[in-house]
């Protein structure tokens, strides 16, 4: 085969390679989004359920509050009561001592259950704050992935077109270069890569001057020799 036609196959193979890397590129970051949304997703799901739950806590500890509340207080009524019929001074001081003692309990759950009701109100709005927050991130997160699903499946069938458009190209290549090309491109992202001020575009080699001038020229076929892709000029289409 004509150097030049051969090399005009190689050429056309590094622009499809370069295709297909961009192609892959992308599929790659609609993965790592994906995932990435997800995570995020997740933890939002994880904080909302940590507010309700707090939320959740605050008002079985108000409602058991109220009840020693309601306990206490009909406690405290008896033992006013007894006091009414009693006339032993030892029996009334106990009496009396009890029932210092219930109204300091009682101040101290009154007291608890302001201060958790005030709590209690913060807690309720952090609660719906996250699930508003949580839905609203879920829905975009939705909405994104689905339009994303749609590009990587697109990206997915111009990925096929682009391998069967290289293949067709292998093909066409004497067999000597077509095997080389098939080997390189099972171990490396491109098996023919562009010359670029004089350095391999896959390694970044660079080339002796008289090497990178017969690359531009396209009259023969040169490899770099560092990674040993075939190196090519860029299309002039």
């Amino acid at each position: 085969m004509d150097p030049k036609i051969l090399n005009n196959i190689l050429v056309e193979i590094a622009e499809f390679e370069e295709l297909l890397l961009r192609a892959n590129q992308e599929l790659k970051h609609n993965t790592d989004l994906t995932f990435s949304l997800e995570e995020l997703q997740s933890e939002y799901e994880a904080d909302a359920a940590e507010a309700a739950s707090l939320n959740q806590g605050a008002k079985v500890t108000l409602h058991s509050l109220e009840n020693e509340i309601t306990q206490v207080s009909e406690l405290l009524k008896v033992k006013e009561q007894m006091l009414v019929g009693l006339t032993d001074r030892r029996q009334v001081r106990a009496v009396n001592d009890e029932i210092s003692g219930l109204k300091l309990r009682l101040d101290r759950l009154e007291d608890e259950t302001i201060s958790l009701l005030d709590k209690q109100d913060l807690l309720k709005a952090e609660a719906t704050e996250s699930q508003c927050e949580s839905r609203a991130h879920g829905t975009k997160s939705l909405a994104r992935q689905e339009t994303m699903a749609s590009d990587s499946m697109a990206l997915t069938q111009k990925v096929k077109h682009i391998k069967d458009d290289v293949q067709r190209l292998i093909s066409m290549l004497p067999p000597v270069e077509g095997r080389a090309v098939g080997r390189l491109r099972e171990k490396l992202d491109q098996a023919v890569v562009h010359h670029h001020k004089g350095a391999c575009q896959g390694c970044f080699h660079q080339l002796p001057l008289q090497q990178g001038i017969a690359v531009d020229s396209g009259r023969t076929i040169v490899r770099c020799p560092s990674c040993m892709r075939f190196l090519v000029h860029r299309s002039w289409r």
